[in-house]
């Protein structure tokens, strides 16, 4: 909160266009570069389809990633599932994997 908000969320032009990308992504209105925020848990080029490991932001179109509030509860979702994933030995298996494969300079 003490470093990104003030240097990312703080700036209007950049909270202005997270809340349109994610307006657009939620209501499906074809902009061309609206994207889901998410945040990536494993390496997607190693983990394909149904068990690419991810954390959604919000579905709802209003949601907005600037604050403080709703971006913590998102990072703290993440927060959990990584956890979740390392306890269990398949899929810590997976997570090391892609992590390796990313330090590596690989996808």
């Amino acid at each position: 909160m003490n470093i990104l908000q003030p240097a990312m969320y703080d700036d209007a032009t950049f909270a202005l266009l997270m809340r349109a990308n994610q307006f657009a992504w939620a209501l499906n209105i074809p902009t061309g570069s609206a994207r889901e925020i998410q945040l990536t848990l494993v390496n997607q080029c190693t983990i394909t389809g149904a068990n690419a490991k991810y954390e959604m932001f919000s579905k709802q179109p209003l949601a907005n990633l600037a604050d403080g509030g709703q971006r913590m509860a998102f990072v703290l979702r993440a927060a959990q599932r990584f956890d979740d994933l390392l306890h269990d030995p398949m899929q810590r298996h997976s997570v090391e994997n892609s992590l390796f494969v990313i330090a590596q300079g690989g996808c």
